[in-house]
C-alpha cells in the first residue's frame, strides 16, 4: 500500500534538519530534494514524504487530493515557542524571523522577504484544529525539536515503532551525506546535531525580545503550558525581574 508522510507545523522548529535525517535513512519512500507542498505529491503513485510547515493550514485540501486512498500520516513539528520567537534566518539579518502574529515569507525568486506568513499563534491554532478534527484516525505524531536533538536515535526508534517505518543508518549521521543546496540554506550550515545546554531564548541579548512578545501577546503563556514547556507563568516573573 502506498503511503504519504506529511511534515508540517511550526516553521523554524527543525523541520529541515529532520527532513534531511529522513532523506538519508528512511527506506521505501521518495523524498524530494527541496521543500514542496504535499498537494502536488499526495496523488502520485508511490510512497512520498513531503515537508512544508505551512501545509498545516491546508490539511483538508491535501487529503481531498488523495485519490489513491494512500495512508497519510502527519508529523507535526514543535519547539519551545520562546526559541521560535528568537530564531534568526540568513535571509532576514536585521529582524527576528518568527513573530507571535506573523512570520517572514522568503520568496523563491530571491526578492526581499516579507512579513506576511502566519505567525506562531495562528500556526498553533491550526495544529490544534487538525489534531482534534479526527481526519487522522491514527492520530498525529508530535515531533518536538528538543527531543530530536537530545537523542536522534531514540526519535528514530519511536518513528519506526509508531509509524511502521524502516530505516538504514542513523539520524545523527545525516550530515555525512550529500545534502541538496535547497535543503542546506535553512540549516544555517551543515554540521552534526548540536544540543545547547542553555536555550537560546535565555541568552541576555534576547531578553527584551521575550518580554516584548509575551507582554503584547499574553496567549503565548497558555501555549507554553499547553505544550508542556512550563507548568505556569512564574518563569516570566523571575525572567523579567532579572532584566
Amino acid at each position: 500500500m502506498d503511503r504519504h508522510i506529511l511534515i508540517a507545523g511550526q516553521g523554524r522548529a527543525g523541520t529541515t534538519l529532520f527532513y534531511n535525517m529522513l532523506r538519508q535513512t528512511l527506506q521505501g519512500f521518495r523524498l524530494p530534494a527541496r521543500e514542496v507542498p504535499a498537494a502536488g505529491y499526495v496523488a502520485l503513485p508511490g510512497s512520498y514524504v513531503t515537508k512544508r510547515p505551512l501545509d498545516i493550514f491546508d490539511i483538508p485540501g491535501i487529503l481531498k487530493l488523495n485519490d489513491n486512498q494512500k495512508r497519510v500520516d502527519l508529523i507535526v513539528s514543535l519547539r519551545d515557542p520562546r526559541d521560535l520567537l528568537t530564531s534568526r534566518h540568513a535571509s532576514v539579518p536585521d529582524d527576528y524571523f518568527c513573530h507571535a502574529d506573523r512570520t517572514y515569507f522568503v520568496p523563491p525568486d530571491g526578492s526581499a522577504p516579507m512579513l506576511t506568513n502566519p505567525g506562531l499563534i495562528p500556526t498553533h491554532h491550526a495544529i490544534a484544529e487538525v489534531a482534534m478534527s479526527g481526519v487522522f484516525p491514527q492520530g498525529v505524531f508530535l515531533l518536538k525539536y528538543e527531543r530530536l536533538v537530545a537523542d536522534p536515535e531514540a526519535m528514530q526508534a519511536q518513528l519506526a515503532r509508531d509509524l511502521g517505518l524502516e530505516f538504514e543508518g542513523r539520524f545523527s549521521d545525516f550530515h555525512k551525506a550529500e545534502i541538496p543546496a535547497d535543503l542546506q540554506r535553512a540549516l544555517n550550515g551543515v554540521r552534526p546535531v548540536q544540543r545547547t545546554e542553555i536555550p537560546r531564548w535565555q541568552r541576555p541579548e534576547h531578553r527584551a525580545r521575550i518580554i516584548d512578545q509575551f507582554t503584547r501577546f499574553p496567549e503565548l503563556f497558555d501555549i507554553l503550558v499547553a505544550l508542556d514547556y512550563e507548568d505556569d507563568n512564574r518563569w516570566f516573573d523571575s525572567f523579567r525581574a532579572a532584566a
